[in-house]
C-alpha cells in the first residue's frame, strides 16, 4: 500500500521553513510597531510528535495583541504566492478559518542541503490581504496545480502569479506591458512581462520608477503586495471578549489566547463559561483555562491539572500532550511542578513524559535542570533525548549548577550533562578536571574534545599540565572531528 505521509526528512524540512517564515514575520511586525504572538501553537518551531498526533484548530500563525490583526505566514524555498488547497474538503480550503482582514506573509529562504534547520532569509517579508486574494481567486486570476506526489499528500496549490527582482536593483521603467530593473551591480537589465497565460492573467506593478528593490522582492503580482504596513489603532479587552462568543471556532480560540495577555477582570466570567462548556472545543477550553491560570485563578488551574492527572481513558493522550504544551507557556512554579510530576511518572506514556521534558526547557531554573538530569540514568531514550535538548536551552544561565551536578551525580547521568556542557562551554574545564574521578575524566575528555571552540584556549592548554591523559584523549577527538572523513557517508 502506498505511503501517503511525508518522510521524516521531507516533513522536517517543511516544518523548518514554515517556522523560519513565522519567526521572520514576527520580527518584521515588531519592527513596524505591532505586538505579535504565536497564535497557531507550534508554528514558530519544528518539533515533531511522532506517536501522539495533535489536530489543532485551524487558525492563522500570528496574532497582534494590540490590533487583533491575524497573519498567516508562508516560508518558501521558491518565491511564489501560493497556498495549499482542497477541492473536496471545505475545512482544508486555502482560506479556511480566515477573515477578510487577515494578512498572508510570504518570505523566501535558502535551505542548507546537509542541515534542514539551517536557513538563510533571501527576501523581504511580503504582506498580502486575504480579501484581495479572495477577489483574485473569484475572478480567476490564479492558477491551480495538479495534486502533489504520493509522498506529499493529495492537496493541490492555488498560485497567485507574481514576479520578483533577481537581485538588488533600481526600477528603471514601469510601462503598460513590462517593468525594467537595473541591477545595482550593473549586470544585465531585468525585464518583467506583465501579461501572462496568453493575456488571461495581468500582473499589477507593485513598485515605482526610481525605487530601489531587494533581491527576491515581488515587483508585480495579481494582488497588491507590501513589504511595509501601517500599524492601526489598538483595540481593547472588550474586542477580544466579543470574539470569545463568536460562532467561528478560530475566532473564539484566538480571543481566549489573547485574553491571557490582554485582560482578566472583565473577561473572567466569559472565560470561565468557555472553559466549562462541555460543547466547546477542547482547545478553546484549554486556552480559556490558561488565560485564567495565568492570573492564578484556581478554577483555571484545576481544569489544567485535571487534564494531566486523569487516565488516558478519561482524557485522550493528544489532549494531555496539548495540556503539557499549554502549561509550559504559563511562567509559574505551579506549572513547572506539574510538568515535573508528569516527567517523573513512569506509568505515563513515554511520549507524554518526553513532552514534559521538552516543556521544561521553558523554565530557566535549577529545579527544572535537576529534574531533567534525573532522567539520564533510567528513562527510555526518547525521554532522555528531549531532556538533554531542553537542558541545553536553559543551560547557559546556570552553568555553575550543571558543573556541580556533573561532579556529584551518578556516573550514569553524566552522558547527558556532558553533551550539554560541551555545547555550552563558558566555564574553565580545569575546575572539573582537577580531582576528577576516573569516569569524570573520560567525560571531561569528551567535553573538551567536542567543545574545544567553546572554551578559552589558555584554559584548555592548562589541562595538558594538570592531566595529560585527559588532554591526549581530547586531542584525539579534535583530530577525528577535523578530518574530512568525519562526515563522510556511504551514499
Amino acid at each position: 500500500m502506498a505511503n501517503n505521509f511525508k518522510s521524516d526528512d521531507s516533513f522536517l524540512r517543511k516544518l523548518a521553513v514554515g517556522a523560519a517564515g513565522t519567526n521572520a514575520t514576527i520580527n518584521r511586525l515588531i519592527e513596524m510597531g505591532f505586538n505579535p504572538i504565536e497564535l497557531e501553537r507550534g508554528s514558530t518551531g519544528f518539533k515533531i510528535w511522532k506517536k501522539i498526533k495533535i489536530k489543532r484548530v485551524r487558525v492563522p500563525d500570528i496574532l497582534c495583541l494590540n490590533t487583533g490583526i491575524r497573519f498567516e505566514s508562508r516560508g518558501k524555498t521558491k518565491l511564489e504566492i501560493s497556498m495549499s488547497h482542497s477541492l473536496n474538503d471545505p475545512k482544508r480550503a486555502w482560506d479556511a478559518g480566515m477573515r477578510d482582514d487577515d494578512l498572508v506573509s510570504i518570505v523566501v529562504f535558502e535551505q542548507n542541503d546537509d542541515s534542514p534547520i539551517e536557513l538563510k532569509q533571501v527576501s523581504p517579508v511580503h504582506f498580502v490581504s486575504v480579501r484581495e486574494m479572495r477577489q483574485a481567486f473569484a475572478a480567476g486570476q490564479v492558477s491551480i496545480t495538479q495534486p502533489k506526489g504520493v509522498e506529499e499528500g493529495s492537496e493541490i496549490r492555488v498560485m497567485w502569479t507574481c514576479a520578483a527582482a533577481n537581485q538588488r536593483s533600481v526600477v528603471q521603467a514601469v510601462e503598460p506591458r513590462r517593468i525594467s530593473l537595473t541591477p545595482i551591480s550593473m549586470m544585465r537589465r531585468q525585464f518583467i512581462q506583465l501579461s501572462r497565460s496568453k493575456g488571461k492573467i495581468a500582473l499589477l506593478p507593485q513598485i515605482e520608477v526610481g525605487e530601489t528593490v531587494e533581491a527576491n522582492q515581488i515587483v508585480a503580482a495579481v494582488v497588491p503586495v507590501n513589504t511595509s504596513i501601517q500599524c492601526p489603532v489598538s483595540v481593547g479587552e472588550a474586542y477580544f471578549v466579543d470574539k470569545l462568543v463568536s460562532v467561528n471556532l478560530s475566532e473564539r480560540y484566538a480571543a481566549a489566547k489573547a485574553l491571557r495577555y490582554r485582560g482578566y477582570t472583565t473577561a473572567k466570567p466569559i472565560l470561565e463559561s468557555r472553559m466549562t462548556d462541555i460543547e466547546e472545543d477542547i482547545y478553546v477550553q484549554l486556552e480559556a483555562a490558561a488565560a485564567l491560570a495565568a492570573y492564578d485563578d484556581p478554577n483555571g488551574w484545576a481544569f489544567i491539572e485535571n487534564k494531566l492527572r486523569s487516565s488516558a481513558m478519561m482524557v485522550p493522550l493528544e489532549t494531555q500532550l496539548e495540556t503539557v504544551i499549554v502549561a509550559s507557556e504559563i511562567p509559574k512554579s505551579r506549572s513547572e511542578q506539574l510538568l515535573i510530576q508528569v516527567l517523573r511518572d513512569s506509568q505515563r506514556e513515554d511520549e507524554l513524559r518526553a513532552g514534559a521534558a521538552w516543556a521544561l526547557g521553558q523554565f530557566v531554573t535549577t529545579t527544572s535542570a535537576t529534574a531533567l538530569v534525573e532522567t539520564f540514568n533510567s528513562s527510555p531514550l526518547e525521554i532522555k533525548v528531549e531532556a538533554a535538548r531542553a537542558l541545553l536551552r536553559i543551560a547557559e544561565p546556570q552553568i555553575p549548577h550543571l558543573m556541580d551536578l556533573l561532579k556529584s551525580s551518578d556516573p550514569a547521568k553524566r552522558d547527558g550533562l556532558s553533551w550539554v556542557l560541551a555545547r555550552t562551554g563558558k566555564f574553565n574545564p580545569l575546575d572539573i578536571v582537577v580531582g576528577a574521578d576516573e569516569n569524570l575524566r573520560k567525560w571531561m575528555s569528551y567535553i573538551v574534545g567536542y567543545g574545544k571552540e567553546k572554551f578559552v584556549h589558555g584554559d584548555v592548554e592548562a589541562i595538558c599540565e594538570a592531566d595529560s591523559e585527559v588532554y591526549f584523549a581530547a586531542s584525539v577527538l579534535w583530530q577525528i572531528l577535523a578530518s574530512w572523513v568525519n562526515d563522510l557517508k556511504e551514499y
